[in-house]
């Protein structure tokens, strides 16, 4: 056996480089599936604020009266997100962990719609600042 270096021909320097492609590919792909892209809602969308609580809400979450009971909506005022963090109002942990504000879409969905394998998923929000539910 010779531990002399063989040059390839061109072949198969192209099969070489095809597998390192194949391999890349495969690895991305399952590691693209655990991390996460998350994406936050855009300043111009409209939220619902408590005037005596300053807190926001999202617009789903009060008008499809998923809210407590005890949660009195009469003071809540339309206001755009950027208006709401200039003023200063808080938002709801509920809403916050029901992820109403973010968009997570995987590393592999993110690289598949950028190639054009897959459509984008529809946005939570419209560009008129209504929610796309």
């Amino acid at each position: 056996m010779s531990s002399e270096i063989v040059k390839g021909k061109p072949v198969d320097r192209l099969y070489g480089v095809i597998a390192i492609i194949i391999g890349a590919a495969v690895l991305l792909g399952l590691l693209g599936q655990w991390i996460i892209i998350a994406k936050d809602a855009p300043p111009y969308v409209i939220v619902y604020v408590d005037q005596k609580t300053g807190v926001y809400y999202a617009p789903p979450y009060i008008d499809g009266k998923k809210y407590p009971a005890d949660l009195d909506i009469s003071n809540i005022k339309a206001e755009t997100l950027l208006e709401s963090r200039q003023n200063n109002h808080k938002l709801d942990s509920t809403c916050n962990e029901i992820g109403y504000f973010k968009t997570k879409n995987t590393l592999s969905d993110t690289i598949f719609v950028a190639i054009g394998i897959m459509h984008p998923s529809p946005s939570r929000w419209n560009p008129d600042g209504s929610w796309n539910w």
